[in-house]
């Protein structure tokens, strides 16, 4: 979280244009906290979460990012439902900040992120009791002191550690994140977490569409960098997903447009407008009859999302753990040990996953996408 006092404040930064090997954007002074978001983040996935740091929740404009808040761990699940477990942490290592604060801070973004529960770890200031009965009224867990590691060691007590979130592999796996097309950087990691709804999906699928020939499986970092892709997608196809349970399976392919465009009013609205001015044009002669001089309405990869949807809920079990999938293939790229799949529902859970990466290049065009099933190569820690 950035508070006053306890970390630089928000500002807007100044959004830049460019393609592989920008990175500007996120190079900032050094993170004090890195090592404390980096063990729980690698405790939190140990456990099952899909786990990002440093989640940006800002908006961007023509005149850049404007920074609202920020989450130092931000960790998910979802439950067979499809609704999303989320689970927020502020993790600070210094002395200088009001712990009270911090849990009021935190309460607050937890309200907008729809978390289920938040976390505040302070590594070098005492907490009194009264401060941690604040976090018991509030649902926000508040550890100081030695009880941070206690609660570190029992996430991941009796679980083989898969080794993300390691700082030397934290450091590998960043430099080849930095390489996507900084526009595309700027939505995963900023507006995705703003808006979380539908707007991610045509968006992300916009971005990856428009720098399609920038990823063909020539360069080290491509792989990682899909991974990360599919594992954001994949959390809006899981809220596709739980809207569609919601709505009927069986009206899926009415129910997939309306969601791309906001809602059935916001659907029916466009889709209204879409044949007046067809008609328009026809009736002015500036079209045959019976032919069409607009673009269809409905995005062409519509029924690739339907069918993935269908599978993903016919294999609730399976789907739900997808983005843990991609977490996991990103981090042994930079030579973690990774899942040992123990679970019934791995193989199912990887052959979801490589659905998603072969919808992701029928929907943009993409030349190349990694095979969950190849023969792994021979993976060098950095």
């Amino acid at each position: 979280m950035n508070l006053p006092g306890s970390s630089k404040g928000s500002g807007q930064s100044k959004k830049t244009s460019g393609t592989a090997g920008s990175s500007t954007a996120f190079k900032g002074a050094a993170d004090l906290d890195l090592e404390l978001k980096l063990m729980t983040a690698a405790a939190l996935s140990a456990s099952g979460y899909y786990c990002q740091i440093n989640v940006n929740v800002s908006a961007t404009d023509e005149a850049g990012l404007s920074d609202i808040t920020d989450v130092d761990v931000l960790a998910i699940r979802h439950e067979i439902s499809f609704v999303p477990k989320v689970l927020a942490t502020s993790c600070k290592a210094g002395t200088k900040l009001s712990p009270a604060k911090e849990i009021f801070y935190l309460r607050g973004v937890l309200e907008y992120l729809h978390a289920s529960e938040g976390v505040v770890l302070l590594a070098n200031k005492p907490l009194a009791p009264h401060l941690k009965d604040l976090g018991r009224q509030l649902n926000v867990l508040a550890l100081a002191g030695p009880e941070v590691d206690r609660w570190h060691k029992a996430l991941s007590n009796g679980i083989a550690s898969p080794g993300y979130f390691e700082q030397t592999r934290f450091a590998h796996v960043e430099a080849k994140l930095s390489r996507i097309p900084i526009e595309l950087t700027q939505w995963l990691r900023v507006d995705f977490w703003f808006y979380q709804d539908f707007r991610n999906l045509s968006r992300v699928l916009g971005y990856v569409r428009r720098f399609a020939t920038a990823f063909d499986g020539t360069a080290d970092w491509h792989e990682a960098a899909l991974y990360y892709i599919a594992g954001h997608l994949t959390l809006t196809v899981l809220d596709f997903c739980r809207i569609v349970s919601l709505l009927g399976v069986d009206s899926i392919l009415e129910t997939a447009p309306a969601y791309l465009f906001g809602g059935t009013a916001s659907y029916k609205a466009r889709k209204d407008l879409y044949l007046r001015v067809q008609q328009m044009l026809r009736e002015t002669g500036m079209i045959a009859k019976g032919g069409s001089a607009l673009p269809p309405l409905e995005p062409s990869y519509v029924p690739g999302l339907a069918e993935l949807a269908i599978r993903f809920i016919d294999r609730p079990h399976a789907a739900i753990k997808v983005p843990q999938i991609f977490q996991d293939y990103l981090w042994r790229t930079s030579g973690a040990t990774g899942i040992i799949a123990a679970d019934a529902t791995h193989l199912a859970t990887k052959k979801l996953a490589q659905d998603v990466l072969d919808f992701l290049k029928a929907a943009t065009g993409l030349r190349w996408v990694p095979n969950l099933f190849a023969p792994a190569a021979a993976t060098v820690s950095p």
